[in-house]
Parts: C-alpha cells; sequence; structure tokens
C-alpha cells in the first residue's frame, strides 16, 4: 500500500481493498481474545459517525481495569502478529486503541480486518518479515505511520525541541530481549533500524517545563510518548491524552499500577515527578 491518505477512514478503506493487502495474516490469540473483540464491536458498531478523538476516548475507557503485563509479544518462537485484549502493556495498548477505533470509523468490522490494520500499524511496511520488521522503537513507529498517513507528528507545533540522541538500546543490550540473545541475525536487523533511526539525525520533545503551556494544543486522543533520558532509548512510554475535569491527564497500562488507568495526575506532574522523563511527544491521529 503506497496511497497516503490524510483522511483516517478514507485510509483504511483503501487499505482493506487494496489488492496488496494478504487478507486473514496467521494471527496468535485465543477464544477470550475474540470474544472481547466481538464485545467490543457490539458496543461501539453504531459510532462510525462519531469523531475519530471521542471513539478512541471510549476505546481507552473500554480498556481500563485490563492487567498490566510486559512482553506479551514474545510469546511465538517465530515473529507473528499476536493479539492480546487480555493483557496490556503501554504499546499493545495503544496500538489496540488506534486500531479497535479505525475498526469502528471505517464500518468494516470483521475480525480478520481488525488483524489486518493491527498487523499494518506494528510492522514495518505493514508484513510480518521476523523480529526486525516489528516497529520496536516508538520514534520508528511514530515515524512509519506517519509515512503511513495514520499519524501525524505535532510535537514540532506543540513547543517541541530537536534533540540529538544516539538509539542504539536493543542492540547494545540483547540479553534484556528473548529474541535477541545469541541471535546474530536478529541483532543484526536490529542494528539496521538503530542505524536509519539514528541517520534521522534527531527527534522532537516537548521540555517536561513546556508541557503546561503546550496542554492547550494537545486534544484527547492524542498520542503521547514519554522521553527518557535513559542512554540509548527515545522513550520508556506512551498512553492518550485525556482531558478531564479541565486538566490534561492520560489513559494508559500502568506498569505501576499493574493495570490500564486513568492516570491521577496531570500529565505534566506526571513527567515532573519521574525521574527519567525528559519530555513528550504528541502524535495525532488523520481524521
Amino acid at each position: 500500500m503506497n496511497t497516503i491518505c490524510r483522511n483516517f477512514v478514507f485510509f483504511f478503506l483503501l487499505f482493506i481493498l487494496s489488492s496488496n493487502v494478504i487478507k486473514g495474516q496467521n494471527a496468535v490469540y485465543n477464544k477470550s481474545d475474540s470474544l472481547i473483540y466481538e464485545d467490543y464491536i457490539k458496543t461501539f458498531s453504531k459510532d462510525e459517525k462519531k469523531p475519530f478523538s471521542d471513539v478512541i476516548i471510549n476505546t481507552a475507557k473500554y480498556l481500563l481495569e485490563k492487567p498490566y503485563v510486559a512482553s506479551t509479544l514474545e510469546v511465538s518462537d517465530n515473529e507473528a502478529l499476536v493479539v492480546n485484549l487480555r493483557e496490556l502493556d503501554c504499546a499493545t495498548f495503544v496500538e489496540n486503541c488506534i486500531a479497535l477505533s479505525g475498526i469502528i470509523k471505517s464500518g468494516s468490522q470483521s475480525f480478520d480486518d481488525y488483524c489486518d490494520l493491527l498487523t499494518y500499524i506494528r510492522y514495518r511496511d505493514g508484513e510480518v518479515d521476523g523480529y526486525a520488521s516489528r516497529l520496536h522503537y516508538t520514534s520508528d513507529w511514530a515515524y512509519e505511520n506517519e509515512k503511513k498517513g495514520i499519524l501525524k507528528n505535532i510535537s514540532g507545533e506543540t513547543g517541541g525541541q530537536v534533540i540529538l540522541k544516539t538509539i542504539n538500546f536493543m542492540s547494545t543490550h540483547p540479553q534484556s530481549y528473548k529474541h535477541l540473545r545469541d541471535n546474530k541475525v536478529n541483532i543484526a536487523g536490529i542494528k539496521k533500524t538503530e542505524d536509519s533511526i539514528n541517520g534521522r539525525k534527531a527527534y522532537t520533545v516537548i521540555p517536561t517545563s513546556a508541557i503546561p503551556v503546550s496542554s492547550k494544543d494537545i486534544q484527547n486522543g492524542d498520542i503521547v510518548a514519554f522521553a527518557t533520558s535513559a542512554g540509548g532509548l527515545d522513550y520508556s512510554h506512551a498512553g492518550i491524552a485525556y482531558w478531564e475535569n479541565e486538566q490534561l491527564h492520560f489513559i494508559h497500562a500502568s506498569s505501576k499500577m499493574k493495570k490500564v488507568v486513568i492516570e491521577q495526575k496531570t500529565l505534566f506532574e506526571y513527567c515532573k515527578d519521574s525521574g527519567s522523563c525528559t519530555g513528550i511527544s504528541i502524535f495525532r491521529i488523520n481524521n
């Protein structure tokens, strides 16, 4: 799929109709996941004409209280699309909110369509082609999904500053990753991705101190990525912006709370109180 559409619904309709899309790709899931999906569709199927921001917030709230579980995508020895709506980490929570909302807005609501859209969001060029084809780094995930027309990085428009940082954590810490341990092929693939990221020279982050001023430009449903001071990493967490009582919070799969929650702290307070957060980047879904 080479067509880039600024309208998410139009993009998705082209996506599911494209002859280049492999329908019904092999997916790893269990019966509970399909039942959750069916219940979600039953709950929100009539929301097709609602604004995307409303749909994604309702989707995020639908997933509240789901357990936080790390590394849910590492269950298969060979890389495959993993569908897990029972347990979420911060990245799979965000991806599923986008994919589920896109399904509702498209009006094409089969489980295969959902799997295909999730694949398109999660993998480079929308194809499962080994471990390195998964978009592991958030900056790379955002870059590739902006090329696909799914989202726009608005960080520079909301007070962001260019950050120069070498990204290499995965290739320099292979023992921290199940599919990199003693696997030279996967390490080489990840190193190639890191070289590509670093070749872009920079990424844009709104400093923590600037969040109160920038908040006025952040909308319900925007994707929030939390930049980190950790060496070799771009971002360490992600969630979905949510305005509550005229204050900017966010919804996320919290490792601290061990479940999906509406964060009690404001976005600014959360970053300020973190020992490693250096700021945020904002990605807005095209709709």
